[in-house]
């Protein structure tokens, strides 16, 4: 019996061994699923790493593509703005010798009118001025005139009281 009991404890280990031995293959199965998961994620992985350094040299070629636009574009800018910075001071030229030449044209006649004004205006001074002296002389001759005739009448009447008084005088000289 000692036997039978051995025999029994050897089956139960066995059958426990097999129980474990099942438990260890579930866990073998699973590992191996794992194992399998992680190399399909790890394939995966390594295909996204590759789309990635695709899509990373596509934008690095685009990056380098449009930095090289940019810097042509500069460039462009840079000449279109030479060009008009060039054209306005053209224009500045030109429209500074416009208006010089016109400043001057004006300045040159509004010197010959200041000079036509200012000989009228000695004209007009000088016919005033001749108007003045001709309605003095005029006066003049007028008063001179006058006080001739003033003193015609006055000799008259001088001479007229000279002889009364002589006449008065030899009169009474006479008496």
């Amino acid at each position: 019996m000692a036997n039978l009991n051995k025999l029994d404890e050897t089956i139960s280990d066995l059958e426990k061994q097999a129980e474990m031995l099942k438990q260890n293959n579930k866990v073998l199965a699973k590992v191996a699923d794992l194992s399998n998961q992680i190399d399909k994620g790890v394939n995966e992985l390594a295909q996204g790493n590759k789309n990635f350094d695709t899509v990373k040299t596509e934008i690095h070629k685009s990056l380098t593509s449009l930095n090289n636009e940019v810097t042509n574009i500069e460039k462009q800018n840079e000449k279109h703005i030479e060009t008009i910075l060039n054209s306005n001071k053209k224009f500045l030229r030109e429209f500074e010798e416009t208006v010089s030449s016109k400043i001057e044209r004006f300045s040159s006649d509004i010197q010959v009118t200041i000079r036509q004004e200012r000989t009228q205006l000695q004209e007009s001074l000088q016919n005033n001025i001749t108007n003045q002296f001709n309605n003095l002389e005029s006066k003049q001759k007028e008063l001179f005139n006058q006080q001739t005739k003033q003193i015609s009448l006055l000799r008259t009447l001088l001479i007229v009281t000279i002889v009364l008084c002589i006449g008065l005088g030899i009169a009474i000289l006479v008496k």
